[in-house]
């Protein structure tokens, strides 16, 4: 398979043993083991919980909101793993 150093910094499409669908990312790295590809947004989500006790004691949630930040991330494919892979025409 021809490695697609020009595609860095493009879009990609490519099948991989790995997880069975066509995978869609951006071309990061081209090396001679494989390829990364940074994928599509992962939403990493954390919770912020506040308690406070009221006048019998009893412990009550006064405030509770889930924050999340928007990640991308890279995934390295072995050779052996990429069966194809094009980049699409613009």
């Amino acid at each position: 398979m021809a490695r697609p150093d020009d595609w860095i910094d493009q879009t990609v499409i490519m099948g991989t043993d790995m997880y069975g669908d066509d995978t869609v990312g951006t071309l990061e790295e081209v090396n001679d083991r494989g390829v990364v590809v940074r994928h599509g947004i992962v939403e990493v989500e954390s919770e912020v919980v506040e308690f406070e006790a009221d006048p019998e004691g009893e412990v009550v949630e006064i405030e509770s909101e889930i924050e999340g930040e928007p990640e991308r991330q890279s995934i390295f494919y072995p050779w052996a793993k990429v069966n194809w892979m094009y980049h699409p025409e613009e």
